[in-house]
């Protein structure tokens, strides 16, 4: 099948994540941003999420601005919604690196509904932002706070930097919910005026250009943010982030209905998944052992690569090294766990594209995406099966065993969670997928794993991810 097949009388498409975020949501918003949308718009979360797009080769991370803005089509537009929050800080950032690119953002909306980051929040934030006794594992952005504001209606929206005596009121307000900051009403609105004067003329009414867009027939995709097992609604509690990452809530924030999306989309890594921060993880490798010795901060990819010899290299920004290096196989199949873990995570390059801080690191849970299936629909997206090339043998849990009982049904219950083992299907590994062009073409025992995935879970696979380049991606 072709993209053109795909997406065939479409004219909405949602790309959201089914597991912990971290997906490749960032790739497939750029695919199809490059090759069919008009319009590329993002509902949820702020800088808390990293989107990373590789195009030629070349790797760009967005944090707030919808990845689909890397698209160099003149006349595309990029939204910013509603239901999002937005550092202006770091917003100014990403149009100075695409002024800096030459790459134009003419055509950027943001809405005037969306939420404003302000400084309390991000110092409120980072005392969530460790993992350690307990910690949530925040990304210390200052986006929970913000969201607590929204809902106890205090929230500064970016209308209201146009406002200066109703942002002096909402600053004042503020103050009372955050006695532990030295908050200066005259210094933040100093701060925060000229970023706001920055981005006036991108300042909209979005929902009401959405509904425009509808109207006019363009084509239109909503890029999601984290993932479905981090969301608000649908995750698990406390281990969430602040807003509803759902199919439903990505609609929900740039004002459109969750029945107006034609094609959505949810991503699953596979046949290896990560998550990031704290919480129960059925399937991970390496278990206990290596939730905590992920929540340390000091093991970072460069940390890694000394501890295990793999040769590298910095330039610039960007730390170079063979992700196919005979050391990091022999890892990926180590009788240890733990090792196997961390040699998986070197091989698929999982470390935050924000916060730099390591992945954590399991086999496929279907169960969990059973779940997700039930929230987010059918249609799958497969990434990084790549990753685990000239690998012996992977798994996926197709249920959970807890004092002698089975269950096949996931539970947002973190005691349930932390209290289950997988019960796994053991699939012989494969070679290099890499330059396959057609499904047909991949692995038989890739294949049939994937047949066994959507049987149990409900799900089709309709695209398989087998590189990080917007190229390498196969329609089925």
């Amino acid at each position: 099948m072709s993209l053109d097949d795909l997406v065939k009388g479409v004219q909405t498409i949602a790309v959201v994540c089914n597991q912990w975020g971290d997906t490749g949501k960032g790739k497939f918003s750029d695919y199809f941003a490059s090759q069919w949308a008009d319009v590329t718009a993002r509902g949820t979360g702020g800088n808390n999420a990293g989107h990373t797009v590789v195009v030629n080769g070349r790797r760009k991370v967005f944090h707030l601005i919808p990845a689909g803005i890397a698209s160099d089509s003149a006349g595309k537009i990029t939204v910013l919604g509603n239901g999002m929050v937005i550092d202006l800080g770091v917003l100014g950032q990403e149009l100075d690196e695409l002024d800096a690119e030459k790459n134009s953002y003419n055509n950027l909306m943001i809405s005037k509904d969306a939420g404003v980051i302000m400084p309390y929040h991000v110092a409120a934030d980072k005392e969530d932002k460790s993992q350690k006794d307990g910690g949530i594992g925040t990304t210390g952005r200052g986006i929970g706070p913000c969201y607590t504001d929204k809902v106890a209606r205090r929230g500064i929206t970016i209308e209201d930097l146009f406002d200066k005596d109703r942002l002096s009121k909402k600053i004042e307000r503020a103050k009372k919910a955050y006695p532990k900051q030295d908050i200066n009403t005259d210094d933040v609105i100093d701060i925060l005026i000229p970023l706001a004067e920055r981005i006036r003329p991108f300042v909209r009414d979005t929902v009401s250009e959405m509904h425009r867009f509808l109207r006019e027939g363009k084509k239109i995709l909503l890029e999601g943010a984290q993932g479905l097992l981090l969301s608000v609604e649908h995750g698990i509690h406390p281990y969430v982030t602040s807003s509803d990452c759902s199919l439903n809530g990505t609609a929900s924030g740039v004002g459109l209905s969750a029945k107006m999306i034609d094609l959505p989309l949810g991503i699953i890594k596979f046949p290896l998944m990560t998550r990031v921060g704290a919480g129960p993880f059925p399937t991970e490798i390496g278990g206990a052992d290596s939730e905590s010795y992920c929540s340390k901060e000091e093991h970072t990819l460069i940390y890694e690569l000394i501890t295990y010899g793999i040769p590298h290299q910095k330039i610039g920004n960007e730390i170079i090294y063979d992700k196919n290096d005979p050391r990091i196989l022999e890892m990926i199949n180590s009788s240890s766990e733990f090792i196997q873990g961390v040699g998986l995570r070197l091989a698929a390059r999982e470390y935050g594209a924000t916060t730099g801080r390591p992945r954590r690191i399991g086999w496929v849970d279907a169960v969990a995406a059973r779940y997700a299936v039930g929230i987010n629909g059918p249609l799958l997206v497969l990434t990084k099966p790549d990753s685990l090339s000239d690998a012996k043998e992977f798994k996926i849990a197709y249920g959970y065993e807890k004092e002698g009982k089975t269950s096949k049904t996931f539970s947002k219950s973190e005691k349930f969670l932390r209290g289950v083992t997988p019960i796994y299907k053991t699939y012989d590994g494969y070679g290099d997928i890499s330059q396959i062009k057609e499904y047909d073409k991949l692995p038989l025992n890739l294949k049939q794993a994937i047949g066994d995935f959507e049987s149990f879970t409900g799900g089709r696979v309709a695209v398989v991810s087998v590189g990080s380049d917007r190229e390498e991606t196969i329609i089925r």
